[in-house]
C-alpha cells in the first residue's frame, strides 16, 4: 500500500479500519464498525463508517465534518491563517 500523508491529527490513515472499510469497499466491516463505535449517545449507520483521508474530498461527514483540527488544517493548507 502507499504511504500517504497522516491525517492533521497524526492518525495514519492507512491503519484506520474506517478508512481500510472504505477503500476496499467491505460493507461487511462498515456494518460492525458502526455497531462498534455507535454509544447510546451517538449512533452511527455503516454509510457513516466511509472515508477516503482526511486530505481527500471524501472524508467521513459524521465523523469529521466538525473537526476542528481538520478544519483549521485545510484552512492553512488553502492560504488561511496559520493555528494559533
Amino acid at each position: 500500500m502507499k504511504t500517504m500523508e497522516p491525517a492533521y491529527c497524526g492518525l495514519q490513515c492507512q491503519e484506520c479500519p474506517v478508512y481500510l472499510a472504505s477503500l476496499s469497499g467491505n460493507t461487511t466491516e462498515q456494518i460492525r464498525l458502526a455497531t462498534e463505535y455507535s454509544t447510546d449517545t451517538c449512533h452511527f449507520e455503516p454509510e457513516d463508517m466511509y472515508c477516503l483521508g482526511c486530505h481527500s474530498d471524501a472524508p467521513s461527514q459524521k465523523m469529521c465534518s466538525d473537526c476542528e483540527i481538520r478544519n483549521r488544517g485545510l484552512e492553512q493548507s488553502h492560504g488561511g491563517p496559520l493555528c494559533r
